[in-house]
């Protein structure tokens, strides 16, 4: 099914970067470029989507219906995934739509058939009247949760580390990466080839999210998960300039995009624990880049930089 598509390029290809600070601390980091999968549907989104869609395809369900926001790089990658797959989609949306929103704009041009609903049945999801209303017009739907993590999800996640093992032949000390929901980092906890330590980086205020990626992976290689949580610069979506400022160089230096909510955060994040002699001289971190870039075009887009 996916195999068939055009431009996907999976196993995604691994890049090693060089840095003075790397060199100094006598740290080898690459990055897995999961953003480079493909242009409508990268990252962790093709991971979470894939299993979802073959699973929907085999129910011969014709309709995905799931849910996001603004810039949602879910919603990007659902419609994207749906045009090329000829699946009809439907994005349930927090609050109002902006149609000359870039993100708003591609699902349209997708095909996806957005529709708003207030912030208070947003946060109910299936339990809001409304939202049960609007999912009953559509009896052989496929339900995608938002942010798309479910254990289909976890299945897809988990051939990252299958790919890293064959493109390196041994597995790095560490795998790092950005953190939402935490469905990708629980993936890869479930890999049955996992002997790596994970280090995952909260894009979110939160004290729970360790427990709930845990829990999520039923507990599998539990001991190798740290969670950081001191790089979410207030937030979700949240920024300053000094993240930005740290973006910028980061992609001068290696042409790699990064954006503000994510992967922007994360590698923050690693680059100040390895200032700050976290790891051991000689570690190898392999850093798991999810895509993610629609926040890129939101921050241009709201701010005009």
């Amino acid at each position: 099914m996916w195999s068939d598509l055009n431009d996907l390029i999976v196993p995604s290809p691994i890049q090693e970067v060089d840095f003075p600070l790397l060199k100094n601390k006598n740290i080898r980091l690459w990055i897995k470029r999961d953003d480079l999968i493909h242009p409508w549907v990268s990252g962790n989104k093709y991971r979470k989507l894939k299993y979802n869609l073959k699973s929907a395809i085999e129910n011969n369900s014709k309709t995905i219906v799931t849910f996001g926001g603004a810039f949602s790089n879910h919603l990007h990658a659902t419609s994207g995934a749906c045009a090329l797959l000829g699946l009809k989609s439907v994005g349930i949306v927090r609050g109002e739509i902006d149609l000359n929103n870039p993100t708003i704009k591609f699902c349209i041009e997708r095909g996806m058939n957005l529709i708003p609903v207030s912030r208070a049945a947003y946060r109910l999801k299936e339990n809001s009247q409304e939202i049960m209303e609007l999912i009953q017009k559509y009896p052989d739907c496929y339900m995608v949760p938002e942010g798309g993590t479910n254990q289909l999800a976890l299945r897809g996640a988990s051939e990252i580390v299958d790919e890293i093992k064959i493109q390196w032949n041994e597995m790095p000390e560490i795998i790092s990466l950005a953190c939402g929901t935490g469905g990708t980092t629980a993936g890869i906890l479930s890999a049955n080839t996992l002997n790596s330590k994970v280090i995952a980086f909260s894009a979110l205020k939160t004290s729970h999210l360790e427990s709930e990626i845990k829990q999520l992976s039923d507990f599998k290689n539990a001991d190798k998960l740290s969670v950081q949580t001191d790089f979410h610069f207030g937030g979700y979506a949240k920024w300053n300039p000094e993240l930005i400022d740290f973006i910028h160089d980061f992609e001068k230096q290696t042409d790699i995009p990064l954006d503000h909510v994510y992967n922007g955060k994360a590698m923050f994040g690693l680059f100040k624990l390895i200032l700050a002699d976290y790891f051991e001289p000689g570690s190898t971190i392999c850093y798991i880049h999810t895509g993610g870039l629609q926040g890129k075009d939101g921050l241009k887009y709201m701010t005009g930089k």
